[in-house]
């Protein structure tokens, strides 16, 4: 991450479960609107089935009109990786996935996807048009 530059840098916030400063890295995708776009505080609304968002990201792949947009999120510092992890443990327990629900003009839905450093990187939003 040390040679890419951050694209945004804000709070991640779900109710009772974790909330941390953390910092955006591109990973595919356009980023133009990004840095503007998300608010300071990302609010995580909800938990969602990876099928459904699979299904979705397919039919958003085959559109003309939409753009798909990869990011990870880190934390911002080694003392906000506890609420990190607390935050992944949660989804990654459930085999959910977080809807945002604080989206702004540009961005018409957003998810996190809880991935490990040793989980391969879904099909589904493969190939990777951007640093990776």
């Amino acid at each position: 991450l040390s040679r890419l530059n951050t694209i945004w840098k804000g709070f991640i916030n779900m109710q009772s479960v974790a909330k941390f400063v953390t910092k955006a890295y591109p990973v595919s995708g356009c980023f133009d609107y990004l840095s503007e776009d998300l608010p300071d505080t990302v609010h995580i609304g909800g938990r969602i089935s990876p099928k459904t968002v699979w299904d979705y990201v397919g039919k958003l792949k085959s559109s003309l009109s939409k753009e798909l947009c990869l990011i990870r999120f880190h934390p911002a510092t080694e003392e906000e990786e506890v609420a990190y992890i607390s935050l992944y443990s949660y989804f990654s327990s459930r085999g959910r996935f977080g809807v945002v629900a604080n989206n702004n003009r540009h961005i018409k839905d957003l998810y996190l996807i809880p991935l490990s450093n040793k989980d391969p990187i879904p099909s589904k939003l493969l190939p990777f048009e951007g640093p990776g």
